[in-house]
């Protein structure tokens, strides 16, 4: 089994994560998700500024 540990978190945010995750989740697979969803807008805002910065470098698909 994995090495597990405690953390200290105040009973809202407790709360709040009991509110996210889903039946027979525990605390872990819940901010495993919210770090998955954390890092994919992440990816998003990369992609974002990319398309941002450097938007003559490409071409719009309808002008092919």
């Amino acid at each position: 089994m994995a090495e597990t540990t405690t953390i200290q978190i105040k009973k809202q945010t407790r709360d709040q994560l009991r509110a996210i995750g889903a039946m027979g989740d525990d605390y872990n697979s819940v901010i495993e998700k919210l770090i998955i969803e954390h890092n994919r807008n992440e990816l998003v805002e990369y992609g974002e500024r990319i398309v941002k910065e450097h938007k003559d470098k490409f071409v719009n698909v309808n002008e092919l």
